[in-house]
C-alpha cells in the first residue's frame, strides 16, 4: 500500500502541472456544482423547521367565529393552542403599491403554538395605540426598517404607526407568494384602527398531539359550524420550500452535467499524461513493478488529484450556497455556510467514481505498451484506420487542412473524449437557454402561472359587489373581468384550496391545457398538482365540500397555475347562491401596464374597493437564470479547456512529424492551420451532437421543473432560433481558434529542435 502511495505521489511530481491542474480544477467545478445544488435544495428543509419549532409547532391555523374558536381550543387533538387572536384586515402600500395585510392583536409573549419570532427591534409597549411589528418578507421587500413609519388603511380609515420590530409569523407563507402580510399590535391599537368590533375576525393557532394527523383533523374541523378555514403546516411548509427545492434540483442537476464533462476531461487528460510518460512505465515495469501496481498507481495520482479538487470545491459550494437561496432569504433571513459532511462525502464519493473509471482505461493501455516501443525514442504509432486515411487523402483540401484531419483521426480514443467534453458543454449551453426561456415565458405571460389578470379589486366592508361589477364593465380601461371566491374543500381526508369564478366566462382565460375551459354549473377544472394528487381524469365527477356546500362536478379539463402547487380545483360561483366575491379579477387592453390599470381603477371605485396591481417576482428569476448562466459557463470552459489541452498534448506528441513537415517546406502559418483544422473539425462534430442532446436535456429538466411546481409538463420553450442556428458555427469557430493557439508556439520552434522528438 505505501509503495502504491509513494509511486502515485512521485507521479504527481514529476507529472505535467498544466495537466494535473487541469485535473483538481475540473474535479473542484463538479464538486463545487454538485455540492451548491444539494446544500440550496437541503438547507431550505431545516431552517424552515428550525423556526416551526420556535414558533411552538403551528400544526393547524383555525379561522372561524371567536366563540367557536374558544370551545375548539379544547379539542382532544390539541396538546396546546393559542389564545383566540382577534385580527382586522388592512391595505398597506409597499413600493407604491397597496398591499393586502392582515393585523394581528397579539406578540410572542409565553410559548403558545403560532407565536410570532422576533427578529428585530422589540413588541409594541402595552396599551401603545401607534406602535406596529412588521411582517419581515414585506419589510426586506418594501427596505422598511425599525423607526420608519407606515400607514395603515382599514375601512376607508388611514392610520399611521410606527414599526417598532421585524418579525416571522408562520400561520401562512411569505410575501409575495401567500397574502396577507402580517402586522402585528397591541389590541389597544387594534381598537384604534376598527373601532367597531364587530369587524374583527378571529384565528386559534394549535399544536397536535400527532402531526402526521393534521390533513384529517382539519377535514373534521371543516365540518364544524362557525369554522371558515383550517389551514394545516404541512400546506404552508410546501409553499415555503417548493422554489428552493426546484432551485437547488436544478443546480445539483448542472452540477451533474459539469461532472459529466469532467469524466471526458479526466480521461482525455488522462490519456494524454501517460502518452507522455510511457518510457518512465516502461522503466517502473523494468525494474519489477506489476501491471496491477502500475494501473493502481497511476489511478491513485488521478484520485489524490481529485481529493484536492473535492476540498477545493466542496469549501467553494459551501460558501456559494446561501447567496444562491430564493425564496426564504427574505422570510427567514439567509442562512450562514454550511458544511454537510454526509453531503460532501457523497459528492466526493461521485468523483472518485468517475474519475477512477475514467483513467482506468488509458493507464491499463499504458501498461500494456509493449516496453521495447515505448523506450524506444520516437513517438507511438498512430492508428488511423487505412481507409479513413485514403478517404481524407481523397477530400478536396489543401494539405494542411487534410494533415490536420489525419491527425484527429490519428487517436480516435482521444479525438471522442474531446469531441464528448465538447458536446456536453454544448448541450449544457442549449439547456440553460432554454431554461432562461421558459421560466422568462412564464413570468411575462401571467396565465401560464394561473394568474390571468392585472389587477385586484377587493371590494371594502359593506360596498355593494353588484355596482362594484357594473363600475368594472363600465370602465373604458377595463378589457374584461371576473369575480373570485375562495374556500376550503375537501374530498375524504384531503383537503385542498377551491376556487370559485364568476361573471363572463370568457374573461376568465385561465390557459388550458387539456380538457375545456368552465362553461357552467357542475363543471370544474384543476391544476395539475391537484390532478395528481386525487389522480383525477378529465370526465371523473367528483363529490367535494367547499366551505360547508356540497358540490358535485365533473373535471372538464386541467389548466396551469402554480398557486399551492397546482392543488387547486375551480367551478362556477352559481354554485355557491348569493355569497359575495372576495375579489374581482380585472384585465386591461393590450399595451398597458398593471400599475397604470390599478391607479385608474384606484380613481374611479374610490373607497369602495381597495385595489392593486398583479405582482411579479423578478429577484428570484434573476438569481435563477444568473446560477444557470454561470453553470453554462462553467461547462463551457470545461469543454474548451479540455480541447486546447488535448490539442496541445497531440501538438506536442506529433512534435517531430512536425519538424520533418517543416523540414520538407511546411511554413508556420501551415503548420498552425492543420492544428485549426483538427480543432474545427472537432467542434463541427461536437456541435452536431450536442445541439439535439441538448434540446431533448432541456425537455426533460423542463418538464422536472414545471411539473415540480404544479404547473404540468410541456411547457419547455425552444431556444431562440438564432442561439441554435450559431452554435454549429460557433463550435467550428471555437476549435479552430483553440487548436491554432494549442500549436501556435511549437510550431514557431525551429526545425532543428522539432525533431529531436520528446
Amino acid at each position: 500500500m505505501f509503495a502504491l502511495l509513494r509511486l502515485a505521489l512521485a507521479g504527481i511530481r514529476g507529472g505535467n502541472r498544466a495537466v494535473a491542474l487541469a485535473t483538481v480544477l475540473v474535479a473542484a467545478l463538479a464538486t463545487a456544482g454538485i455540492v451548491a445544488g444539494l446544500t440550496v435544495r437541503s438547507q431550505a428543509g431545516p431552517l424552515v423547521d428550525r423556526a416551526y419549532r420556535e414558533a411552538g409547532r403551528p400544526d393547524l391555523v383555525v379561522y372561524g367565529d371567536p366563540d367557536v374558536l374558544e370551545r375548539l381550543r379544547r379539542d382532544p387533538a390539541f396538546v396546546a393552542a393559542s389564545p383566540v387572536v382577534r385580527y382586522v384586515e388592512a391595505t398597506v402600500p409597499l413600493r407604491g403599491e397597496p398591499v393586502e395585510a392582515r393585523v394581528d392583536a397579539r406578540t410572542g409573549d409565553g410559548a403558545t403554538p403560532g407565536r410570532p419570532l422576533l427578529r428585530d427591534g422589540r413588541w409594541p409597549t402595552p396599551n401603545a395605540p401607534d406602535e406596529v411589528v412588521f411582517d419581515q418578507a414585506a419589510a426586506a421587500a418594501a427596505g422598511l426598517r425599525v423607526g420608519d413609519r407606515v400607514d395603515v388603511r382599514v375601512a376607508g380609515r388611514t392610520a399611521t404607526l410606527t414599526v417598532v420590530g421585524i418579525a416571522v409569523d408562520l400561520t401562512d407563507c411569505f410575501h409575495p407568494d401567500c397574502d396577507p402580510i402580517r402586522l402585528l399590535v397591541d389590541p389597544a391599537a387594534l381598537a384604534r384602527l376598527a373601532p367597531d368590533p364587530a369587524r374583527w375576525d378571529a384565528l386559534v393557532v394549535g399544536r397536535l398531539a400527532e402531526p402526521a394527523d393534521a390533513d384529517g383533523v382539519a377535514a373534521r374541523l371543516l365540518d364544524t359550524d362557525g369554522v371558515d378555514t383550517v389551514q394545516t403546516w404541512g400546506d404552508t411548509r410546501d409553499d415555503l420550500l417548493i422554489r428552493d427545492r426546484l432551485f437547488g434540483a436544478s443546480l445539483a442537476a448542472f452540477g451533474l452535467v459539469v461532472l459529466l464533462a469532467a469524466g471526458f476531461v479526466a480521461a482525455g487528460t488522462a490519456t494524454a499524461r501517460l502518452l507522455a510518460r510511457r518510457r518512465e512505465i516502461a522503466l517502473l515495469a523494468a525494474v519489477g513493478y506489476t501491471g496491477r501496481q502500475l494501473v493502481a498507481g497511476l489511478v491513485g495520482e488521478t484520485l489524490l488529484l481529485g481529493a484536492a479538487g473535492v476540498l477545493a470545491g466542496g469549501v467553494a459550494g459551501s460558501l456559494l450556497a446561501p447567496y444562491l437561496q430564493v425564496g426564504l432569504a427574505d422570510g427567514l433571513g439567509r442562512p450562514g455556510p454550511r458544511v454537510a459532511p454526509a453531503l460532501l462525502l457523497g459528492s466526493a464519493a461521485a468523483v472518485a467514481l468517475i474519475l477512477a473509471a475514467a483513467t482506468l482505461l488509458p493507464a491499463w493501455r499504458a501498461v500494456r505498451y509493449p516496453a521495447v516501443e515505448a523506450l524506444r525514442d520516437h513517438p507511438p504509432r498512430a492508428v488511423t484506420p487505412a481507409r479513413l486515411a485514403r478517404l481524407v487523402d481523397r477530400l478536396p483540401l489543401d494539405p494542411a487542412h487534410r494533415y490536420g484531419l489525419g491527425v484527429v483521426l490519428a487517436r480516435p480514443g482521444r479525438s471522442a473524449l474531446t469531441v464528448g467534453a465538447l458536446a456536453v458543454a454544448v448541450a449544457a449551453l442549449v439547456v440553460g437557454a432554454g431554461f432562461a426561456v421558459t421560466l422568462a415565458g412564464l413570468t411575462a405571460d401571467p396565465a401560464r402561472t394561473g394568474e390571468p389578470y392585472d389587477a385586484v379589486v377587493v371590494p371594502t366592508h359593506g360596498a355593494d359587489p353588484a355596482e362594484l361589477a357594473a363600475a368594472l364593465s363600465a370602465a373604458p380601461e377595463v378589457a374584461g373581468w371576473y369575480s373570485r371566491i375562495d374556500r376550503p374543500a375537501r374530498l375524504g381526508d384531503q383537503t385542498f384550496l377551491s376556487r370559485a369564478v364568476g361573471g363572463d366566462p370568457g374573461h376568465a382565460r385561465f390557459v388550458i391545457r387539456e380538457g375545456r375551459a368552465l362553461r357552467a354549473a357542475g363543471e370544474a377544472i384543476v391544476g395539475y398538482g391537484l390532478l395528481r394528487r386525487l389522480d383525477l381524469r378529465i370526465g371523473d365527477t367528483v363529490t367535494v365540500r367547499a366551505g360547508d356546500t356540497p358540490l358535485t362536478l365533473t373535471v372538464v379539463g386541467w389548466y396551469l397555475e402554480t398557486e399551492d402547487a397546482g392543488e387547486l380545483l375551480l367551478y362556477r360561483a352559481e354554485q355557491l347562491p348569493g355569497t359575495p366575491p372576495d375579489a374581482f379579477l380585472v384585465s386591461g387592453h393590450p399595451g398597458g401596464t398593471p400599475r397604470a390599470l390599478a391607479a385608474a381603477l384606484r380613481d374611479r371605485l374610490g373607497t369602495s374597493a381597495t385595489v392593486r396591481a398583479r405582482e411579479t417576482d423578478p429577484d428570484d428569476l434573476r438569481a435563477f437564470t444568473t446560477a444557470m448562466r454561470l453553470m453554462t459557463a462553467l461547462v463551457l470552459a470545461v469543454g474548451l479547456a479540455h480541447l486546447g489541452a488535448a490539442m496541445l498534448s497531440g501538438a506536442r506528441e506529433r512534435s517531430r512529424a512536425l519538424g520533418v513537415l517543416r523540414a520538407v517546406g511546411f511554413t508556420v502559418r501551415q503548420s498552425v492551420v492543420q492544428s485549426a483544422a483538427g480543432g474545427a473539425a472537432l467542434g463541427l462534430v461536437a456541435g452536431l451532437v450536442g445541439l439535439p442532446v441538448g434540446l431533448l436535456a432541456h425537455r426533460v429538466l423542463a418538464d422536472r421543473v414545471t411539473v415540480g411546481l404544479g404547473v404540468g409538463p410541456g411547457l419547455a420553450e425552444t431556444p431562440p432560433a438564432a442561439l441554435l442556428g450559431a452554435i454549429v458555427p460557433v463550435s467550428v469557430l471555437a476549435g479552430a481558434v483553440v487548436g491554432a493557439l494549442a500549436a501556435g508556439r511549437l510550431a514557431r520552434r525551429p526545425a532543428s529542435e522539432l525533431v529531436r522528438g520528446e
